[in-house]
C-alpha cells in the first residue's frame, strides 16, 4: 500500500464505515460509494468503487452509529494496479485521502467516534439497518426463512429470524429495501441460546459475509446511508 513521503501527524485506527462521495468539480454530478479501511483525525484510507485521479476534491458522508459526518476530502494517492485488475480483492479501489477542513463540530465528532471504537476494539462499526430479509439455505434444500435484519457492519449483520438455523449455515440473503432487492451471501456464526429467547419472537443469529463482490459489498454500504 502507498505510503505518504512524510511523516504521519495524526494516528491511524483499523474503523470500517460506509460512505458516498461527490465531486466538487460544479461540471460532475457523479457520486459514488466506498467504505473507510482506517480513519485519523487527518484523513482516511478509502475502498471507492471507481478509479479516482489524485489530486481530486471530494465531498464526503462517512455514516457512523452517531449519525452522519459531512467532510472535504483531498485524494492524495490511489493505489496503482496491474492492467486487467480493478482493485484488492473482494475490495474497492484503494485511495489516501485528506480532510480539507473540518469545523470544530466535525472535528470532534471524528474524535468522538475514535474513542468509541478505541474501548469497542472492533474495526467494523454496528450501524442500525432495519429491513425484511429472505434466507435460502445454500448447500440444502427447503424452504426459505424470513425474517428482519437488526443491524450491519462490514463484516455481517444481526438477523431475527422465524426459525433457528445452524451455526456454519451459509445463506444466500435477499434483503429487500424500497429501492429494490440486495443480494449477499454468509455463513451464520451464532444463534441466540434457548434459555435467552422470549417465546414467540424471532430468533437472533450472528452472521458474517462470505464471497461478497465490489458491487455487492457497495450496495450493502449505500442501505446504511443517509441520502446526500
Amino acid at each position: 500500500m502507498p505510503e505518504p513521503s512524510e511523516r504521519r501527524q495524526f494516528r491511524r485506527y483499523p474503523i470500517q464505515l460506509p460512505l458516498v462521495h461527490k465531486s466538487k468539480n460544479p461540471s460532475s454530478t457523479v457520486t459514488g460509494a466506498g467504505w473507510t479501511r482506517d480513519l485519523s483525525e487527518g484523513g482516511a484510507c478509502v475502498e471507492l468503487d471507481r478509479r479516482l485521479s489524485a489530486p481530486s476534491p471530494l465531498q464526503v458522508r462517512l455514516q457512523t452509529d452517531r449519525g452522519a459526518i459531512d467532510v472535504e476530502v483531498q485524494v492524495v494517492w490511489e493505489l496503482e494496479t496491474r492492467e486487467g485488475e480493478t482493485g484488492p480483492a473482494k475490495g474497492g479501489v484503494l485511495h489516501g485521502v485528506a480532510f480539507s477542513r473540518l469545523a470544530p463540530d466535525q472535528l470532534q465528532a471524528l474524535r468522538d467516534l475514535i474513542q468509541s471504537q478505541k474501548q469497542e476494539r472492533r474495526a467494523a462499526v454496528r450501524l442500525p439497518l432495519e429491513l425484511a430479509v429472505t434466507c435460502q439455505p445454500k448447500a440444502a434444500e427447503g424452504t426459505p426463512v424470513q425474517g428482519r435484519t437488526e443491524d450491519m457492519s462490514r463484516g455481517g449483520l444481526l438477523l431475527r429470524l422465524s426459525q433457528d438455523v445452524p451455526p456454519g449455515t451459509v445463506l444466500e440473503l435477499t434483503l429487500h429495501p424500497a429501492g429494490g432487492p440486495v443480494k449477499a451471501e454468509g455463513e451464520v456464526v451464532w444463534v441466540e441460546p434457548p434459555e435467552r429467547r422470549t417465546p414467540g419472537e424471532p430468533v437472533r443469529h450472528g452472521l458474517r459475509f462470505t464471497g461478497l463482490g465490489v458491487s455487492a459489498m457497495m450496495s450493502l454500504g449505500l442501505l446504511l446511508m443517509e441520502p446526500v
